[in-house]
């Protein structure tokens, strides 16, 4: 997305998301109408080594990535990937409707250093003219994305020191809204639709209205505050409360003493973040809930979301009219591919 990094051939991507707790990728090619599966693979990272959204140790990271890559096959060279957090900014800015492209990048470098609290110098800028402007023709609205370069190029140095090329960067929120429109059904298009990604770090809500990214909040919660809890609560390592946890096989009273209160403080937390979309001056209803991430398999988040938001809530699964390579991704992936939503948001950037 950024400059320097977008205007190169985006074919055979594969799709990397770098999540605190793993890494997870996929490649997609697209035939006959529809699209295929080539690989899909996930690595565990020791925690530690991407801290909010920083890569503390690029060797060791490099090497995760280089083992990773056995699984995809060789033809695959090139990879998308997506930053996020507190270094990325994106903002809907409306401009003149007349400008040329030379005119267009010039107004918005100048709007950028007066609304965005990073140095020019300091970040890669990116813009995508959306369309005319609801409230007065005259004007565009401009999509405009900032990001740290050291984030950037953090993530990039990574992956090509592992022996690929970074062709595409991209956000994360429009990266994970690609691929939920794969979701949609014929007249959500015009409906505000949430999709809320819970991983292992990080909450991300974003709502889509119209094709667009209409409004995103992120939080410091997810899956490993649950493994933390548990962790305290049974005298475990980190590690062995991750284990029990992924695996289901926890005590009899950790669902009363550990699983119901994270539900409650991630129920608490997207309802006042959701409170916060609907006091903003705009006259769009949130139709429906979609999840993604890792931390939606739990079943009773999913109902409690229904019962206390009344709204429906839908566990992303983008994978079943796909075809596949290999006969065992088709079956890891109906059992977690709301996982691997961004991962594959950023493959689309390859078929699309």
């Amino acid at each position: 997305m950024f400059a320097g990094l977008k205007k190169t051939n985006q074919n055979a991507l594969i799709g990397i998301d770098f999540g605190s707790n793993s890494i997870k990728a996929i490649a997609l090619s697209k035939g006959r109408g529809t699209f295929q599966i080539d690989a899909v693979a996930e690595a565990p990272i020791a925690k530690g080594l991407i801290v909010d959204n920083h890569f503390e140790d690029i060797t060791k990271l490099s090497q995760i990535i280089k083992q990773l890559r056995k699984n995809f096959p060789a033809s695959y060279q090139n990879a998308a990937i997506a930053v996020t957090g507190a270094d990325v900014i994106t903002k809907v800015m409306p401009m003149n409707a007349d400008l040329s492209e030379i005119d267009l990048e010039a107004q918005v470098e100048l709007e950028a250093e007066n609304s965005i609290p990073f140095p020019l110098d300091e970040i890669f800028l990116d813009f995508e003219v959306l369309g005319p402007n609801a409230a007065n023709k005259e004007l565009n609205d401009v999509l405009v994305s900032a990001a740290r370069r050291e984030t950037v190029l953090s993530q990039v140095d990574c992956v090509e020191v592992a022996g690929l090329k970074v062709k595409v960067v991209d956000v994360a929120s429009h990266a994970q809204a690609r691929a939920c429109e794969l979701l949609f059904e014929r007249d959500d298009f015009d409906k505000g639709i949430a999709f809320i990604d819970i991983g292992a770090s990080q909450m991300m809500l974003n709502i889509m209205h119209q094709g667009n990214v209409i409004f995103s909040r992120s939080k410091n919660h997810g899956g490993a505050v649950c493994t933390q809890m548990m962790a305290d609560h049974y005298g475990m390592s980190f590690s062995e409360a991750e284990k029990v946890k992924v695996e289901h096989n926890w005590p009899v009273d950790c669902d009363i003493d550990v699983v119901a209160p994270f539900i409650n403080m991630t129920v608490n937390h997207l309802r006042f973040d959701l409170r916060m979309f609907t006091n903003t001056p705009n006259n769009i209803q949130i139709d429906k809930i979609i999840l993604t991430g890792g931390c939606q398999l739990m079943p009773e988040l999913v109902k409690q979301l229904e019962e206390e938001l009344d709204l429906n809530v839908e566990i992303a699964s983008p994978f079943p009219g796909f075809e596949y390579k290999n006969e065992s991704d088709n079956v890891l992936l109906q059992k977690v591919g709301a996982k691997y939503m961004l991962a594959l948001g950023l493959a689309l950037r390859g078929v699309q």
